[in-house]
């Protein structure tokens, strides 16, 4: 935290104590303004960018004036942590404080070491704040579900649907398809979303803690007097949605327990008696064949049926190519936005071999081969980025070795050269529009027949690429 850069508004109708609270702020490295009354405060507040305030309750005989100025400033700029001082504080007006939003109270006279504790935390609780606001803000802008093809168009229509109503949904698909996106857009569509979105990331779950993370724990009091926090991911995400991540690595004994939790919306602690109720949606997903876990015995069959309520399953990229133009598109506009002011674009060759790859990490992968591409080409001026710029990975080989490679055709004849180049050009085609003649011939610019009968001279077996 650079202090010189924080600017500490200091509110008192008594001079001498803003003169005080100041030296002991600047001697800290802070830069202080200072206002006795109401409008002074509001100017600052208005004119200057204030990091912080700290203010009296009571100023100019008006028992409430620090709780207007208060009031006033969480209206004007939420993220500006607020202190109450007064000397003469009690429990009720401190309780008023809080209600109202005050960060924290302290009681005059005190002493400048628990004054500077209480800036420091505030000061780290706004950049805290800032922090996950900004995230909140570009997750809100990037959240999109992108895509024109009849089974991206059937999940969007699914998530309209479900996102009022507390179905519990199962989704399913291969890692970086999206399943997480899918769940986050039916929150934020529902009337669920002022509440939390919470995350049970059952993969990286402890197996010896797992219980405890999810369900919570009764207090106990260590060997330092420290109460531990016993609040459950299920009580975080009360009223709100929980997402459960991979659920088929959950373990069994869990699993058990959560049939019961899910069924009535209630559970107990850890080593706790009492029961705890909760009104949460559960949303699940998994990247198993979710049939063939229950086989072998890694999911139970009572949970699959109380989670998969609604199931959506979303497709591997290489099952939709329809979408990789807009996905390229899409996430070159939010990374150019982030990485660089120049644009790239994919030359037809790249995009073509974009279509034709795997992509056995799905949209992630995608997204991060452009992340890729934008690092190590975003500073030419709208750069169109060839074949030869992509990575060995959407390659199949190194590019400089492949051009060596290239040289061994020099050795045939022009006919038999020709005869390659057709066989492997129309195999890449019908690949990238899955076997489809109709779309193939139109694309390369040849009459249907004609289409035929070359793949029947060159021997090419239509079936392969349905």
């Amino acid at each position: 935290m650079i202090k010189n850069n924080i600017s500490i508004l200091i509110i008192d109708d008594e001079n001498d104590i803003c003169e005080m609270v100041s030296i002991i702020l600047k001697d800290e490295g802070y830069k202080t303004k200072i206002a006795n009354n109401f409008d002074e405060a509001i100017n600052n507040i208005q004119n200057d960018n204030i990091s912080l305030i700290i203010t009296d309750i009571w100023m100019n005989n008006n028992t409430k004036a620090g709780l207007e100025i208060l009031q006033w400033s969480k209206e004007y700029n939420s993220l500006i942590p607020v202190i109450m001082m007064s000397g003469h504080g009690n429990i009720e007006t401190a309780m008023i404080a809080a209600k109202t939003g005050a960060f924290d109270f302290i009681e005059k006279p005190f002493k400048s070491e628990r004054l500077l504790l209480l800036v420091e935390k505030a000061l780290n609780d706004r950049n805290l704040k800032i922090k996950i606001s900004d995230f909140e803000a570009k997750e809100n802008e990037r959240m999109e579900l992108i895509g024109k093809s009849l089974t991206i168009r059937n999940i969007k229509t699914q998530i309209n649907k479900l996102s009022n109503n507390n179905s519990r949904i199962l989704i399913s698909g291969p890692s970086g398809s999206g399943k997480e996106l899918i769940a986050r857009l039916i929150h934020k569509k529902s009337n669920r979303d002022p509440f939390p979105f919470i995350i049970a990331s059952c993969a990286t779950l402890s197996p010896e803690r797992v219980e405890q993370v999810l369900f919570g724990w009764s207090n106990v009091t260590d060997k330092n007097n420290t109460n531990n926090s016993n609040v459950g991911l299920f009580e975080q995400a009360n009223h709100g949605t929980l997402f459960f991540d991979e659920i088929c690595d959950l373990p069994l004994q869990t699993q058990g327990k959560l049939v019961q939790a899910i069924q009535d919306q209630s559970f107990y602690k850890i080593d706790s008696n009492n029961k705890v109720h909760v009104d949460v949606r559960i949303i699940s997903a998994s990247n198993q064949n979710l049939l063939k876990s229950i086989e072998k015995g890694i999911l139970r069959e009572d949970l699959f049926y109380r989670l998969s309520v609604v199931p959506i399953e979303i497709p591997p990229l290489n099952k939709r190519t329809e979408d990789i133009n807009s996905l390229v598109e899409y996430f070159f506009k939010l990374l150019t936005k982030d990485l660089t002011s120049f644009n790239l674009n994919l030359s037809p060759e790249t995009i073509a071999i974009f279509q034709n790859y795997d992509w056995p990490g799905n949209v992630r992968q995608l997204k991060n081969i452009l992340e890729w591409l934008i690092i190590m080409h975003g500073s030419h001026k709208d750069y169109l980025i060839k074949p030869t710029d992509l990575p060995p990975e959407i390659l199949g080989h190194d590019p400089m070795v492949n051009n060596k490679n290239n040289f061994a055709d020099l050795e045939l004849s022009l006919k038999d050269a020709r005869k390659v180049f057709e066989e492997n050009y129309l195999k890449q085609q019908l690949v990238r529009f899955k076997g489809n003649i109709a779309r193939t011939s139109n694309f390369i610019g040849m009459d249907r027949s004609a289409l035929h009968r070359k793949i029947k001279e060159l021997d090419i077996n239509i079936n392969k690429f349905d």
